[in-house]
């Protein structure tokens, strides 16, 4: 086969369309089918590489592959991964150095796609990390690693016919084994599985066992159904050689070539616009088609007679582009994300590249090139004594000074990020003196009890349960999305006394397990396939804390256009009230069948802002006070339906009518979640409520 140059030019429109989607560019979010892309010319050329070998020597020398392909892969990434580790010891934030902390050993192992499978922050959600891109590289290099193998062991064998022929089976073998596996990530999408996989990635063995895995984290993510596009990629290698066909071409064989191109491309520049990474098409059809599209893309520009397709792919810039496109990849995300060009922002992104770019140039010149043409083999070989002994002293002190300063600064790293805590520094103490005692009137013949005051009238039923008064302190159990946790761990001190709090919040869930919240800031989403069992999980928080009551909190999330099944669901329509209230109903009989009363707080009034760390961007919907005013009106409608078990409480009118407080960053981070001195109003502006619910 030889060098072929337009499998560069198809490696920089590659790698140029995964960088753009690394931008945040919205009309280009399918981006990311480039790694794709990507894979297929990994399988074919590998492939291609492995029957000339075998066709040439008779044998494959697996040493000799692996050492080729650790020339090529190993120096650049290390080199990223040190220069990256460096920058953030001195200037990453906390969160970057915990991220760090868990990525390293996934990344240097080429492991890191299933350390984000097992990992509690899917790859498509929360604050992005400075090496979320390797996944694909260890995709790749485990492939590296095992189909020679596979390749040794069942196609370098003698066959009864022709090798020609017993390569053609060889390879409709592998495109069935490809399209199967496709079909089967297909279904498992639809089944939603899988929800827990097997884990060994671990030195000790008592963690070893069954993990939960979010099924759409999986799918995109892991070896065995990204390794689609390697097995139809090798098996063009075995069904398609036309540089060994000695007959003349067909008269029309350049225009069909040339037109299976022009399709091929459109398919894949479709894609690249229109694929969302965690829409139901791009497991059912999108993917398949990019991998298809790309095999068929190799195959002609392959082919001696393809002329002009040949011709634009193998462009001289495309092809210098290509040649560099791994380094491009390895460096222009990590970049991009440390100066904020993910985000959708032009002049980010272009201040990204003038960075990213040279620095590669000089990766690639200095340290890529030399050793992969064997530089260091040469220097080995020529190497004098006392030469040897300084090098390898320099290079040990140095690798060991690297390596001790890393561990220990990240060592010192919270083991998991919360981005809720807060760190500023505020002294937030809760006022007991905000609770009034008062009488309350029970509508039966149950004698009176003591409780404190509330600011919310206790709900009124034809048939009272039993009342006993509030002992101190109330059990409280906080369930409901990010904001709950925020309000949960950054609870006022002293407020022990009154309430015992527990933490029964999820991220990113609300009252739903399926579908996905959609803004109309750049398509930003959330898919709730993660939430499932969600009801379990409030009761086995409730029980768990022994609450006599469960503070509700919710909003962040139910304020959007939700899709559910390709069919979107407008915020404030009968669909989606009717979805929101079933969801919470639901969510308060599980709570009532283990006897904890629900009080859903008052969603306040939000002024989202873009902050670092805050893992979702500020999106209108959440700044609009009328949305938040027709979720407030269902839940005071939930709590009129279901009184012996749900009440309604007001919180702090402050969010809504101080435009100073409600934007003050030391009450909300990020204009949603409370820190300290915003759950110590909150609290003090609910006590007396929790404190009056009778518990029956």
């Amino acid at each position: 086969m030889g060098y072929q140059p337009t499998l560069d030019g198809v490696r920089a429109v590659s790698v140029i369309a995964v960088i753009l989607y690394h931008a945040g560019f919205t009309w280009l979010h399918g981006g990311f089918f480039g790694v794709e892309v990507f894979f297929v010319v990994s399988g074919f050329l590998i492939t291609s590489l492995l029957i000339e070998e075998r066709d040439g020597s008779g044998r494959v020398s697996l040493w000799h592959f692996w050492q080729r392909r650790w020339r090529r892969l190993l120096p650049a990434l290390f080199t990223m991964l040190i220069a990256i580790g460096v920058w953030a010891v001195f200037w990453g934030s906390a969160e970057q150095h915990t991220q760090l902390r868990r990525d390293y050993p996934w990344g240097i192992f080429y492991l890191a796609n299933w350390g984000q499978i097992f990992s509690k922050v899917a790859y498509f959600s929360g604050t992005p990390t400075l090496f979320r891109h390797l996944w694909s590289l260890a995709v790749e290099e485990q492939w590296y690693l095992l189909w020679p193998v596979v390749f040794i062991v069942l196609f370098t064998r003698k066959s009864r016919g022709a090798k020609r022929e017993s390569d053609r089976v060889r390879g409709a073998a592998l495109a069935f084994v490809s399209l199967g596996l496709m079909a089967a990530t297909a279904t498992a999408y639809v089944a939603k599985w899988p929800r827990q996989w097997p884990f060994f990635l671990s030195l000790n063995p008592s963690q070893w066992g069954m993990r939960s895995v979010d099924y759409t984290n999986y799918l995109y993510l892991s070896t065995f159904t990204r390794a689609t596009g390697l097995l139809l990629g090798a098996a063009t290698a075995f069904l398609w050689r036309p540089w060994r066909v000695r007959k003349k071409a067909h008269a029309n064989a350049a225009r069909t070539l040339n037109t299976v191109a022009f399709v091929a491309v459109g398919v894949l520049f479709a894609a690249f616009a229109v694929g969302k990474v965690a829409d139901e098409s791009t497991y059912l059809w999108l993917l398949p088609s990019v991998t298809i599209a790309s095999a068929a893309l190799i195959a002609v520009l392959v082919h001696p007679v393809a002329g002009a397709a040949r011709t634009v792919f193998g462009a001289r810039p495309l092809v210098e582009i290509g040649k560099r496109s791994y380094g491009l990849y390895l460096w222009t995300w990590p970049i991009s994300r440390i100066v904020g060009a993910y985000l959708g922002s032009a002049s980010k992104f272009l201040l990204a590249m003038v960075i990213a770019i040279p620095i590669n140039e000089v990766c690639y010149r200095f340290v890529e090139t030399p050793i992969r043409r064997g530089a260091l083999g040469r220097w080995w070989r020529q190497r004098q004594r006392h030469n040897w002994n300084l090098v390898t002293a320099c290079a040990s002190l140095s690798v060991v000074a690297i390596a001790a300063s890393l561990s220990v600064y990240f060592a010192h790293s919270d083991a998991v990020f919360d981005a809720a805590k807060d760190r500023t520094g505020n002294t937030a103490v809760f006022d007991p003196t905000v609770i009034t005692n008062t009488t309350v009137a029970i509508p039966d013949s149950t004698p009176l009890a003591t409780v404190p005051e509330s600011s919310v009238a206790p709900p009124v039923t034809t048939v009272a349960p039993p009342i006993t008064a509030a002992t101190l302190p109330r059990r409280v159990v906080i369930l409901g999305d990010s904001t709950a946790h925020s309000l949960a761990v950054n609870k006022p001190a002293g407020i022990g006394d009154t309430f015992k709090i527990t933490d029964g919040a999820q991220a990113g869930c609300s009252v739903y397990s399926d579908g996905k919240a959609v803004s109309s800031r750049n398509g930003y989403s959330r898919s709730f396939g993660g939430c499932s069992g969600w009801q379990e999980h409030w009761a086995n928080k409730a029980q768990k804390g022994n609450a006599e009551v469960a503070l509700i909190v919710l909003g962040a999330w139910d304020v959007f256009d939700v899709e559910v099944g390709g069919t979107t669901i407008v915020f404030g329509t009968p669909d989606a009230d009717a979805r929101f209230m079933n969801g919470l109903l639901s969510g308060i009989a599980a709570l009532a069948s283990v006897g904890v009363h629900s009080a859903l707080l008052e969603i306040p009034c939000m002024r989202p802002i873009d902050v670092e760390g805050a893992g979702f961007p500020a999106v209108p919907e959440r700044g609009d006070d009328a949305r938040v005013a027709h979720l407030n009106d269902l839940l005071r409608q939930v709590a009129a339906t279901t009184p012996g078990t749900a009440t309604f409480i007001d919180g702090p009118q402050e969010y809504c009518t101080d435009e100073e407080l409600a934007t003050n960053v030391r009450y909300r981070w990020d204009g949603v979640h409370p820190l300290s001195s915003g759950s110590k109003l909150t609290f003090e502006t609910i006590a007396n409520a929790l404190l009056s619910i009778p518990i029956g």
